[in-house]
């Protein structure tokens, strides 16, 4: 993802503070350089893939500097993923995360390997994955440790935006001299010679060709592939797409602003959403004074330490944690939810998601600026247009701008020639894809960076945010298909049945906090679950006990009488009831592990109001009552002996309990 400077003090502390990693200085090496050295892998395998079956790793050696192949040399890391089918395409798919900063090999092991993931079942060929220069894995690695040292000091300190601002310029500065001391040339860190390197991988790996696949800063660097190496490439995708034509730091606050009308529309065309939130727009604002006036307290756990902080949490930071939320496809349908939540200063689920960002270890920020300040630092606040744009998005929208610049003369790198700004020119095929709710990466910008492209395939997925390819099975397809032939539009039907994004509101959702309970294994929260439970087993009790009274009675030669056909009823409910209950728990974990698979952040809410999930939930009322009735006509007719009775009537109150803790749950609304 790009990411861009904050606009409230507390998350411009915590959102450039992402990493922690080794740092290695570039040397003198015998080895020549442009070649590929098989290894172990360099990070924690996926659960499930095994080295040498499902992947194998090692090290490309490129120059520091391309243009000087004697000087110092950096090793970058790299993943190849084996393609499972029976007949392997030659071409693989090398992909680049964006950033720039990010880790490629760590976002995408976790995606490809992740469990019900598609993506490499749909595609008939490796996919390469290599950290670009400077990023986690890589040598050397340009992460500013002192950032995440400086988030760890005052994550529960209320600082003014005066007090944060000039401590984090003072770690980006620490970050710089250290780099300088390990004789780092951060300069030699840029999109050019990242796009070297992407040629250098191509040759060392003896691909002739490639397939190129780009998302966010990767589309960038994509375009400077095509411009540089273009005889390296089959095909190009450019997934959440930056044009080097505009500079995306200067368009930010109106990206921001025209996703937040998109959100807005979205909710208010939505019959259960506007029911739910009617004055969304306004409730936010409203969130965004108070919280600035008064901050909130979030507790937050670094899930690496186990250390849980109580975070401050202002109006600003909430805005923009709000606009980082809207990144992931599968938190989209949550915003209106979590605006809602904070109007009654409700941040569970928040607090859930922020260690995400607060947290990210994986991020390299000396990278990213030495990308950033050498290609689009270019600008003035003044060039920003703002017109238009939001109060609470626009008021600092200029302290972002200038806290740039700041930190470019802090970072001082040589500035890329003019040319890198032009259109790319291209007869590449080329497959774009946007998201409507991308908070930083239009639609529009798409549709730029096609005009030049005289093979292009423009397409935007309705209910995706930051990235389509692996959160939007319809963009997988279309990515698959692109790859089979890129001379041809590939097959994109799929979209036809795309929709917007499913709100989550009474409308869609069963809502209960043992659904939050259930994702963030609180066992306090899970008590009304547990007791339907035990409700549920003493219920399926009868399936054990019965049959062996019966295999008893077989083998002592005891007869039981005939029963009558309301005591058959009688027991045939009590089953029914039994696997109702069974049915319930079965389809709310099946639910809750895709929803899980899907990042769905409906999760923490509820469950989504299907028709099996409602079947489910009140068939076992209904059941209750006619048990009910059959235990007081088992007394009143006689039915079975009075033991028999007895347990009936036992199993008639494991049934009251099994619906009394559905109320419990709150489901029974």
């Amino acid at each position: 993802m790009i990411i861009i400077r904050q606009r409230s003090a507390m998350l411009l502390v915590i959102i450039l503070t992402l990493m922690a990693s080794f740092i290695a200085s570039p040397v003198q090496s015998a080895t020549p350089t442009g070649t590929f050295q098989p290894d172990d892998c360099m990070f924690k395998l996926p659960s499930g893939a095994v080295e040498g079956r499902d992947l194998e790793c090692g090290w490309l050696q490129v120059p520091e500097r391309h243009e000087r192949p004697d000087g110092p040399v950096i090793r970058l890391a790299v993943a190849i993923i084996k393609s499972r089918a029976v007949d392997r395409k030659p071409d693989p798919l090398v992909m680049l995360q964006g950033g720039p900063g990010g880790s490629t090999i760590d976002t995408y092991t976790r995606i490809l390997f992740a469990p019900g993931n598609r993506l490499r079942d749909l595609l008939d060929r490796d996919i390469v994955l290599f950290d670009q220069r400077g990023t986690l894995y890589s040598e050397p690695s340009l992460v500013c440790e002192e950032q995440w040292e400086l988030v760890e000091r005052t994550i529960e300190q209320r600082l003014t935006y005066e007090e944060a601002d000039r401590l984090s310029l003072e770690a980006v500065t620490a970050c710089r001299r250290r780099l300088e001391r390990e004789r780092i040339d951060v300069s030699a860190f840029n999109s050019v010679e990242n796009a070297a390197d992407v040629a250098a991988l191509a040759r060392a790996l003896g691909y002739e060709q490639i397939n190129l696949y780009g998302v966010s800063y990767g589309t960038l660097l994509a375009q400077h592939v095509m411009r540089d190496h273009p005889g390296i490439l089959r095909s190009v995708v450019l997934d959440a797409v930056v044009p080097a034509s505009v500079n995306y730091l200067t368009e930010t606050p109106r990206s921001q602003d025209r996703v937040y009308t998109e959100l807005f529309g979205a909710c208010a065309a939505d019959a259960g959403c506007r029911s739910a939130y009617p004055n969304l727009e306004q409730s936010l604002v409203t969130v965004i004074e108070r919280l600035n006036r008064e901050p909130a307290r979030v507790p937050i756990t670094d899930n690496e330490t186990g250390k849980t902080y109580n975070a401050v949490l202002d109006g600003d930071s909430f805005a923009s944690v709000l606009f980082q939320i809207m990144y992931s496809s599968g938190f989209i349908p949550a915003v209106p939810r979590i605006i809602d939540d904070a109007t009654r200063n409700d941040f569970r689920v928040l607090g859930q998601v922020l260690p995400l960002i607060v947290f990210d270890r994986t991020f390299s920020l000396g990278m990213h600026y030495s990308v950033i300040c050498a290609e689009d630092a270019d600008f003035t606040p003044e060039d920003a247009p703002l017109e238009g744009v939001r109060p609470f998005i626009a008021l600092d929208a200029r302290r972002s701008l200038e806290g740039y610049l700041e930190r470019c003369a802090v970072w001082q790198v040589e500035p890329l020639e003019p040319f890198v700004d032009e259109p790319v020119v291209s007869d590449v095929p080329t497959l774009v894809l946007s998201g409507r709710f991308d908070p930083i990466t239009p639609p529009a910008f798409g549709d730029v960076v096609a005009r030049t492209l005289s093979r292009a395939y423009v397409y935007t997925f309705p209910d995706t945010g930051h990235a389509a390819v692996g959160s939007s099975a319809c963009a997988d397809t279309i990515l698959a298909s692109f790859l089979d032939n890129p001379s041809q539009q590939p097959d994109a039907s799929c979209l036809a049945e795309s929709t917007g994004p499913r709100f989550i509101s009474p409308a869609t959702v069963i809502f209960t906090p043992v659904a939050f309970a259930l994702a963030t294994l609180d066992a306090s929260g899970l008590m009304p679950f547990g007791a339907f439970l035990a409700a549920l087993l003493t219920l399926l009790s009868a399936w054990l006990i019965w049959p062996l009274g019966w295999v008893f009675r077989l083998i002592t030669g005891g007869e039981a009488p005939r029963p009558s056909a309301g005591a058959t009823l009688a027991r045939w409910l009590i089953v029914l009831a039994g696997v109702t209950g069974v049915a319930f728990v079965a389809t709310v974990l099946v639910t809750f592990v895709q929803m899980a698979l899907a990042n769905d952040a409906t999760l923490f809410y509820g469950w989504p109001r299907s028709l099996t999930m409602l079947a489910t939930i009140w068939t076992l009322p209904a059941l209750t009552v006619a048990v009910i009735a059959c235990a007081a006509l088992s007394w009143a007719r006689g039915w079975w002996s009075i033991a028999g009775r007895v347990y009936y009537t036992f199993l008639t109150l494991a049934a009251i309990g099994c619906t009394a803790t559905l109320a419990w749950m709150g489901v029974l609304v």
